[in-house]
């Protein structure tokens, strides 16, 4: 079983799958709990646990720091698509691809991006980088909902799938020949992001179509995080297209 907690990953769930939702969690104290959970529990035929603090978070197998607003469910886990299921991005126009990013938290803020800029779906691997923890679940509010999430194998032959389906794509690196304010996007588009510090590998830099860059920088500072940067990318595609 998935654990998702917190008030907008919950609405998302039950907004996206609700069918995969078993059990839910609230928490009980001097306020009742928010009628719209209960009201979701009852429409959807579950019967909601009302627990004191402890419980709620033994439960819940949360701790003190985690931000759970005082509700939390069981899940299905939700389908995580694979290599093989990469012919149904066919009628995609824009999916963000991600190398090697290790940190839930970066992940969760990107899941969060995607969502917001209406990415149709991020591409990780399945080794050498983050899973989508309930951690990375709860940075991103909600929204590794509203995206699909593809793990694959080997970064390199997904791209050349994508590329195949018609998509051009488009690296994000420090050392793109163009910025992203002079880049004119296809209409079919996929973004690369690297991890902070280390950018994109030879390897995938080297299928990118084109290396875009974010204009700034510092010596010191010469690349804001992955988080940061993929906000800043898909801004600018959004901006492109309308």
């Amino acid at each position: 079983m998935d654990i998702v907690y917190g008030k907008h990953s919950v609405r998302a769930v039950f907004m996206t799958r609700p069918e995969d939702v078993r059990r839910m969690l609230l928490l009980s104290g001097k306020m009742e709990p928010p009628e719209e959970f209960l009201e979701l529990a009852r429409k959807h035929g579950i019967k909601p646990e009302i627990l004191p603090w402890d419980k709620f978070l033994k439960s819940g197998k949360m701790t003190d720091s985690d931000n759970h607003q005082g509700v939390c469910v069981f899940t299905e886990p939700r389908t995580i698509l694979d290599e093989y299921d990469l012919g149904s991005l066919a009628d995609a126009k824009s999916v963000l691809v991600l190398d090697q990013i290790t940190n839930p938290q970066n992940l969760g803020t990107i899941l969060r991006n995607a969502a917001f800029f209406g990415v149709d779906a991020v591409v990780f691997l399945k080794n050498r980088a983050v899973d989508v923890t309930s951690t990375a679940v709860r940075v991103a509010v909600g929204g590794a909902e509203f995206v699909k999430i593809y793990r694959v194998t080997n970064l390199a032959r997904a791209l050349e799938k994508m590329k195949e389906l018609g998509f051009w794509v488009y690296g994000l690196d420090e050392r793109g020949e163009k910025t992203l304010a002079q880049t004119e996007f296809a209409e079919k588009a996929v973004f690369v992001v690297g991890a902070e510090g280390e950018g994109l590998r030879l390897r995938t830099a080297d299928i990118c179509d084109v290396l875009v860059r974010i204009p700034g920088g510092r010596p010191g500072l010469e690349s804001l995080n992955a988080g940061v940067a993929t906000a800043v990318a898909l801004a600018e595609l959004f901006r492109n297209r309308s």
